[in-house]
């Protein structure tokens, strides 16, 4: 979709690049196959590649006329292909999939995501790593399902000076509407007076150390959960949005019992040809601070469904987008709405894998999984979050990822712990993830 909107920086977009500076810490996703035979070593570089020449290998470049946003460009990855050669055990391959998240790729590096593989119980396990930044997870599945050579669009709809006119119309007449909609909204007055009120300065002291979440990745019976879902009266989606309301419930102490706030990513892409890289935005679903449960979703499912229904593109910023554009850094990073890092937990449901994602180096993988990370860590005086999870599904099976801070949930073997115990209470059999084969797809 080479429209005059996918190679321009969005607010999200800006915001994940300016968060590292602002929070300390970049969100960084990762993308994780577990294969049941070695790739070739050559088929994983023609697979790197391919990825270069593609969405992924893009970096953001400011505009050269005043008033129109910043630019992706065409960039060359740095970061080569890296093949463990020493065979992983259920024991090290955590801390191996962590050793690749963290591995460094700033914004303004060369160093543009990272592939990685190496040898697992007779088969292999693959990584691949990409800043928030750069694209949002949906964003990369479409670049590695695509076969298409990214191209940034040429031609005078497509200028900084287009763009710069586009912005300054856009905001005339959108704060236009907007302002006479804002005087009968007294909710949202307030809330742009608090969003301008300086803020507090830190308590005097050592700023608080940053937190790398520990990961529990398990595999569930797709069919199972849609169907205890179903019993419960809500869907795929509500019951994984309740489970993680109660990992928070049981585990997260909060001073005041007020709701607890979920982010949900909200999908605005418009199809696998949507160049953006990052098309969505998450908005916080408050769901009630009572003790866990695990027989009702049908709250659950209204709440989410009124919250997105009166969500969209306009909910990433306080203030029309194309005036957003235009204002100074301090005023814009005040007019944003807070985002994932400021809710209790974020709830990414990717969906059913294509299976040309599935499909890698010539290969398919028996499970693929996702996680979103703060690297090198989230910093608790600064970001509310406290918890991070991933669903996909990949034939008849989930892949369900749940990060939290170490501080409430311990290590990896007391999160498995406590992942496991939740989808219990549901009903639902969760197998660990590293030693749990999926018959279904089939390996080519």
């Amino acid at each position: 979709m080479n429209d005059a909107t996918s190679w321009r920086l969005n607010p999200t977009d800006e915001m994940l690049h300016h968060a590292a500076q602002s929070l300390g810490s970049s969100r960084v996703v990762q993308v994780l196959w577990r294969f049941s035979a070695p790739l070739p070593a050559e088929a994983l570089q023609a697979e790197w590649r391919r990825l270069d020449a593609g969405l992924l290998s893009r970096r953001a470049a400011p505009a050269r006329f005043p008033g129109a946003r910043r630019t992706w460009v065409r960039a060359a990855n740095t970061q080569p292909l890296h093949l463990e050669q020493r065979p992983l055990t259920d024991a090290t391959a955590p801390q191996w999939i962590d050793a690749q998240i963290q591995e460094p790729l700033p914004t303004d590096s060369a160093a543009l995501w990272r592939l990685a593989a190496a040898p697992y119980q007779g088969g292999c396990l693959v990584s691949l790593t990409v800043p928030h930044f750069r694209s949002d997870g949906l964003g990369i599945l479409n670049a590695l399902a695509g076969s298409t050579v990214a191209r940034r669009p040429a031609g005078l709809r497509h200028s900084d000076a287009a763009d710069a006119l586009r912005q300054v119309g856009g905001a005339v007449v959108q704060s236009a509407r907007w302002s006479l909609e804002l005087a009968g909204n007294a909710r949202r007055r307030a809330l742009i007076g608090t969003a301008l009120r300086r803020r507090p300065a830190p308590p005097p002291g050592p700023p608080a150390q940053p937190r790398f979440f520990t990961t529990a990745i398990v595999d569930v019976d797709a069919s199972a959960w849609e169907e205890r879902a179903r019993a419960c009266g809500g869907t795929t989606n509500s019951l994984f949005l309740e489970i993680a309301a109660n990992l928070v419930r049981a585990h997260v102490p909060r001073p005041r019992r007020s709701d607890i706030e979920l982010g949900i990513p909200m999908n605005l892409r418009r199809g696998a040809a949507d160049e953006r890289a990052n098309a969505l935005v998450v908005v916080p679903l408050g769901v009630p601070d009572h003790p866990v449960q695990h027989e009702d979703l049908r709250r659950t499912r209204q709440a989410t469904k009124t919250l997105l229904e009166g969500s969209g593109a306009h909910s990433a910023t306080l203030v029309p987008a194309p005036l957003w554009h235009l204002l100074p850094t301090r005023l814009a990073g005040a007019l944003k709405n807070p985002g994932a890092q400021q809710t209790d937990a974020v709830a990414s449901n990717f969906g059913q894998a294509p299976d040309a994602v599935a499909r890698l180096a010539g290969r398919t993988a028996e499970s693929v999984a996702l996680r979103t990370m703060n690297v090198p860590g989230l910093h608790p005086d600064k970001a509310r979050l406290r918890a991070s999870l991933c669903l996909c599904r990949l034939g008849s099976r989930m892949a369900l990822t749940v990060t939290g801070m170490p501080d409430h949930f311990g290590d990896s073997t007391s999160l498995h712990r406590l992942v496991a115990e939740e989808l219990t209470a549901w009903g639902l059999t969760a197998r660990p993830w590293w030693c749990a084969p999926a018959p279904d797809p089939t390996k080519g």
